[in-house]
């Protein structure tokens, strides 16, 4: 039970933090222009996003990884988490353009959270399953 409680919890945090990344990419430009009014300057350092997209990754793998393992074998959660990194990569590599970097990173965020909520309902559809006693 301990660790059923630890995969969804995951994918409430990892969703979340998706939705912020999104949120962060899409309204970084207009935040920056008031960053030295509010003392946000440090919101322009390449590293705070990169760590960002490191714990995402981290906490993507383990939700979705241990959503698959334990409940439900669906691969469909992690397949969309992948399009979801591939899509923030491509911003950053293709970000010569900053409306390019944007549309692709919060896209990017908006599909990793849609991955979590995929693997939580995998979740969920699972233990209904077994709590009816039917195997798919």
């Amino acid at each position: 039970m301990k660790n059923q409680f630890i995969g969804l919890h995951l994918d409430f945090i990892g969703f979340s933090a998706s939705m912020l990344c999104a949120v962060h990419c899409a309204a970084l430009p207009f935040l920056l222009s008031l960053a030295p009014l509010a003392g946000l300057q440090f919101l322009e350092n390449p590293w705070i996003e990169y760590c960002i997209i490191l714990l995402s990754f981290f906490i993507a793998s383990n939700a979705l990884i241990h959503g698959y393992r334990k409940h439900h074998q669906k691969k469909l959660s992690l397949l969309v988490a992948i399009l979801g990194f591939i899509l923030i990569a491509v911003g950053h590599l293709l970000g010569s353009s900053e409306w390019v970097e944007i549309v692709f990173t919060s896209l990017g965020g908006v599909t990793i959270a849609v991955a979590h909520l995929i693997n939580w309902r995998h979740i969920k559809l699972s233990e209904k399953m077994v709590l009816n006693g039917s195997t798919e």
